[in-house]
């Protein structure tokens, strides 16, 4: 009997023990992840080729070079020695180089910056220990002669052998008799060097029937110079190696131990576009090196110290770069293309910079201009520009890519820490694309550029134009529920703490129609999930803290039918707590050192994260769509056709564990396809950010940039994104009472430039709420104190900007420093003055701090 209980008891834990191990593993399961590979670029055969064939050239042509193909407006020229390119512009005459013509006469740059300024390629790669090199095209491919030429459709296509393809030591064979050694070596040498060779193998251990080479001696550099010449005036050949080589169990001699990298790169003309791609699928390395990036055409368009006119790169809203601007101390300009990713494991940030949110950069020189698109690829992409003047003669933009992710591990032995470098071991295998477009005459400005970009996006039909209206809207971000600690009977315990209700904003909207905005587009943060910091977005249930869901649908339909519209905030990809339905272990994003990508928002005064501020997760891209599918469902409940998208738009980050490698270029396919997904199941989307993929999906924008990140190295700040958005999608950028300018002359001023709409953060309770909050930055939300001032702002603004909402923003001029001038498509103009001086353009007076209404429809 009481074996009996013992076996019962003993089953029974059994039981329990495999449901709980059940539970454990399902429990750290997590969510279902997306098939990567449907969204990653997939393996493709190569272009078909054919021998490189020359064209007939009815123009004056490019000297010494050879057309390889042309269209109606460009001709594309092809130098068989060098590999590099030139494009003629038929409309204008102008030939554009892939490398500087007269870069050979530069008289400040060196040897080995010559050979960079002569390569259309350059790549960089780290061994098995992290060292990292660097190896331009012309110095180890073109020099040697290592590259192979093919005409492609409407192209030609130029493979790259970088690296030594020669043997070295592995060009002696490893093993050999000394019968062989004799018969195929010393037998066809004088004596003396016979001897030499003889002395350089000796018996093998285990087999002294066969010789081994003295490796240890041979390897330095003036023997192995002679090894090598002896052997070959001994008409030592391959099939003698792999012959001798195997006879001591050795394996034939390769390259591969030493950094050798075979890649091509496409050029073709498209219409009037010139397209440049790197087919990565098709790129192969040797054993122990890995790329990290490649740099693509630095040099293209190069301007030389002679020459007038700026580089534009896309930092904010747009930077422009005067060409031999004699700041030979600043850095170069160096930014990713929408901004850093998040996911890598330092805990402080090397400055702070408006992101890049546009995959875009350019120049003008003389009358000519050229614009280049990076068209796949672009979430992986750097821009970089630097002057003449440093390194060399020559000023210079161009496009880089990183190919792996790279992040840094920290040893520690005893009380010193080493910092690794490390790559991931995956490489981006998907193609790298940049078109290049041409401009002259009028249109080669940074105006004549946004609207080459614009319409190519039209085209595209990734921007549609905007209804008509009679208003702008008014940008509202309402403060719901807040993360607040409090204190029972002496516990700490955290609560959401009401700083607007829904009752309380659908008052302080009424309020606003009644004063006559009534085009108000109103963001609610903090409505579920505990807060403007809240849980994971399966369950759109709402926060009883902030109201009930009949009164959400209330306010919703007050907005709606004065005009305006509400738009819940919503985000994915930073997830501030766990209800459950998040698995950090299986659903967070992870580093390239494996750890789990668990982050802390930064200490503005000691650019630092800071738990203090909070912790969050990224959440992996390819979870991504399951969590988008689980708060479309539940929110599609409301019935409310419009939402804010908080971070889909804005934040866009890799995922680097082993078994499933997200790269941020297929981060971003993903995050396009969530966008669609939602779109079509609320169709008025707010985007925050406003990264330039969101673009076809979002109907507002709101952080657009509004500025630039003013870097050493640039000398103005231009309009370019709105130049390329307005009328087509309405936007605002930060909200003006919690942002630097608090002046709100220059802020109305800085919106008539951009074509803005006004923006503010309130709340209904007061801010002192806020103190001691993970949201004290939100100190000035109180919405009576900014009431009557953002009225009068609004109807200001409403009346000049109202009649223009719906047209393209054609032009943005320069006159002096503080004094530009904006042009719609109606003609009508804007003259805004910054200074505190009278200024006068064609004869009109704009006072200080002011502007003055111009054009068509003044």
């Amino acid at each position: 009997m009481k074996s009996r209980k013992w076996l019962y008891t003993v089953l029974a834990c059994v039981v329990i023990a495999g449901i709980a191990t059940g539970f454990l593993i399902g429990a750290n399961r997590g969510a279902p992840a997306v098939d990567v590979a449907a969204y990653a670029a997939g393996a493709s055969e190569p272009a078909p080729g054919k021998e490189l064939s020359v064209l007939p050239d009815r123009t004056e042509g490019v000297p010494g070079m050879s057309l390889v193909a042309e269209t109606a407006a460009l001709g594309l020229y092809y130098h068989p020695e060098t590999t590099e390119i030139a494009i003629r512009d038929k409309r204008s005459g102008r030939i554009w180089y892939s490398n500087p013509a007269d870069r050979a006469e530069d008289p400040i740059a060196s040897p080995f910056e010559k050979e960079a300024l002569s390569s259309q390629l350059t790549v960089t790669f780290r061994d098995s220990i992290g060292t990292l090199e660097t190896y331009p095209s012309y110095t180890w491919s073109v020099t040697n002669g290592n590259f192979q030429a093919e005409s492609i459709e409407n192209g030609i296509r130029v493979t790259y052998t970088l690296g030594d393809v020669s043997l070295g030591i592995d060009a002696l064979p490893k093993y050999i008799t000394p019968e062989r050694l004799q018969e195929k070596v010393l037998s066809k040498l004088d004596a003396a060097l016979a001897k030499y060779v003889q002395a350089r193998y000796y018996p093998m251990k285990d087999n002294p029937a066969v010789l081994e080479r003295l490796d240890e001696q041979i390897k330095k550099e003036l023997v192995l110079k002679k090894m090598l010449g002896a052997f070959e005036q001994a008409g030592y050949t391959a099939d003698d190696l792999a012959i001798d080589n195997a006879s001591g169990g050795g394996e034939a001699a390769s390259a591969d131990s030493k950094p050798r990298f075979t890649i091509p790169v496409e050029y073709r003309l498209d219409e009037d576009s010139l397209m440049v791609s790197v087919p990565l699928e098709q790129v192969t390395e040797s054993d122990s090196y890995r790329l990290r990036s490649m740099e693509l055409l630095r040099y293209f368009g190069a301007a030389g110290t002679n020459e007038q006119g700026y580089m534009f790169v896309p930092d904010g809203s747009g930077s422009l770069i005067m060409l031999n601007n004699g700041k030979v101390k600043e850095e170069q300009y160096v930014q990713r293309i929408y901004g850093t990713d998040p996911n890598h494991n330092s805990a402080s940030r090397g400055q702070v910079a408006e992101p890049a949110r546009m995959p875009v950069f350019g120049m003008k020189s003389g009358d000519g201009a050229w614009l280049a698109i990076i068209e796949e690829g672009d979430a992986i992409a750097s821009v970089s520009a630097d002057i003449s003047g440093k390194q060399n003669s020559y000023n210079h933009v161009f496009s880089s890519f990183a190919v792996r992710g790279e992040d840094m591990l920290e040893l520690y032995t005893g009380s010193t820490v080493q910092e690794i470098q490390l790559l991931s071991d995956k490489m981006y295998d998907g193609h790298l694309s940049v078109r290049y477009s041409f401009l002259s005459g009028g249109d080669a400005t940074y105006s004549g550029m946004a609207r080459l970009y614009q319409q190519r996006l039209v085209q595209e039909k990734k921007l549609t134009p905007l209804a008509e209206s009679d208003r702008i809207p008014f940008y509202l971000d309402m403060l719901g529920g807040v993360d607040k600690q409090r204190s029972f009977l002496g516990v700490p315990y955290h609560a959401v703490v009401s700083m607007t209700t829904f009752d309380q904003a659908g008052d302080i909207a009424g309020k606003l129609v009644e004063d006559g905005v009534s085009n108000l587009r109103m963001r609610y943060l903090g409505w579920f999930g505990k807060g403007v910091h809240h849980k994971p977005p399966v369950n759109a249930k709402t926060d009883g803290a902030v109201g009930s869901v009949s009164e959400l649908k209330e306010l919703a339909a007050e907005l709606q039918a004065a005009g305006g519209g509400l738009y819940p905030d919503v985000a994915f990809q930073h997830v501030y707590r766990d209800d459950g339905s998040f698995t950090p272990a299986s659903d967070a994003a992870r580093f390239v050192t494996r750890e789990t990508a668990e982050l802390h928002p930064y200490d503005r005064s000691m650019n630092r994260m800071d738990s203090y501020y909070g912790t969050y997760y990224l959440m992996s891209p390819a979870k991504l769509p399951h969590y988008v599918s689980r708060f479309a469902d539940s929110y599609g409940r409301y019935g409310i056709a419009s939402l804010s998208l908080r971070d889909l738009g804005d934040v866009l980050s890799s995922d680097y564990r082993v078994q499933r490698v997200v790269f941020r270029e297929t981060a971003k396919l993903i995050a396009q396809d969530q966008l669609e997904r939602l779109r079509e199941a609320s169709p008025d989307l707010m985007v925050s950010g406003g990264n330039a993929y969101s673009w076809p999906y979002a109907k507002h924008l709101i952080d657009v940039p509004a500025a630039s990140s003013k870097f050493g190295l640039t000398d103005a700040e231009v309009p370019f994104y709105q130049m390329v958005i307005h009328g087509y999608i309405d936007y605002a950028a930060g909200a003006f009472n919690i942002g630097n300018e608090q002046n709100p002359r220059k802020q109305l001023l800085r919106s008539l430039e951009m074509g803005s709409a006004p923006r503010y953060l309130w709340s209904y309770e007061q801010s002192s709420e806020l103190k001691y909050t993970r949201f004290d930055e939100m100190y000035a939300a109180d919405y009576r104190d900014w009431y009557e001032e953002a009225v009068a702002l609004y109807k200001e603004l409403n009346e000049v900007l109202a009649p223009v909402r719906t047209e393209r923003l054609v032009e943005h001029t320069q006159h002096a420093d503080g004094v530009v001038e904006v042009k719609y498509e109606s003609g009508m103009s804007i003259l805004i003055n910054y200074t505190d001086k009278p200024a006068s353009v064609r004869g009109i007076t704009v006072e200080p701090q002011s502007y003055a209404v111009g054009g068509d429809r003044a």
